[in-house]
């Protein structure tokens, strides 16, 4: 005989058996328990029945919780790093970023500033692409006048034929094109100039151009 009250209480005593459906949805309610801290769905589900929540509200929770889609898209800024910096590699007649950082920093020595000057980045970058390949880092070191002046005419000469070759006769028509005419953001014009952010916003602020 059918006994609708044993029935509904069978029902509530398990309900996990209520939300099991599909595999994905199953699959998805448990990394979301694990996510908030849970050590299995199934308490994670008892814990949400204590709260009364509803087997409907239960399968309408949030796929992917804010932290994780914060995580989504830092995973993201890095591989979109993580392939501008091995193009630019290529470009210095590497075959991979790894090359390019042994031969930089352990090869020449050159500290993560120079590197990352190189590279168009900022210095924290370099050093997180050298401890993720297991490279050292090295430290600046004074160097004679002679070596230092040599070095900035090096990179001077490097962004100058670089503007030339974007058709730009110095930095200042770069500016007033992409900048003030075309609007482009900092983090555009550095990707194509290949220079360090701090000797561009000094051009920038020296130019007066916000």
């Amino acid at each position: 005989m059918y006994n609708a009250t044993s029935s509904t209480n069978a029902s509530h005593a398990d309900p996990q058996r209520r939300l099991c459906g599909p595999r994905p949805q199953q699959r998805r309610l448990h990394d979301h328990a694990r996510t908030l801290g849970f050590a299995d769905l199934a308490s994670y589900l008892q814990a949400r029945c204590q709260q009364r929540a509803s087997p409907t509200q239960l399968a309408s929770e949030p796929a992917r919780p804010p932290r994780l889609r914060q995580v989504s898209a830092a995973r993201r800024r890095r591989t979109t790093t993580d392939q501008q910096l091995t193009t630019r590699a290529a470009e210095l007649g590497f075959a991979s970023l790894r090359a390019y950082l042994t031969d930089r920093a352990t090869t020449r020595r050159w500290p993560s500033t120079s590197i990352a000057d190189e590279l168009g980045v900022h210095p924290a970058t370099v050093r997180d692409r050298l401890d993720r390949h297991g490279l050292p880092r090295q430290r600046a070191t004074r160097r004679p006048g002679r070596a230092i002046q040599r070095q900035t005419e090096c990179w001077a000469a490097k962004r100058q034929a670089r503007l030339v070759g974007l058709g730009f006769a110095d930095v200042e028509e770069y500016l007033r094109v992409r900048r003030v005419g075309q609007g482009w953001s900092l983090r555009r014009m550095l990707a194509e100039l290949r220079v360090g952010s701090a000797w561009l916003k000094g051009q920038m602020n020296q130019l007066q151009i916000p």
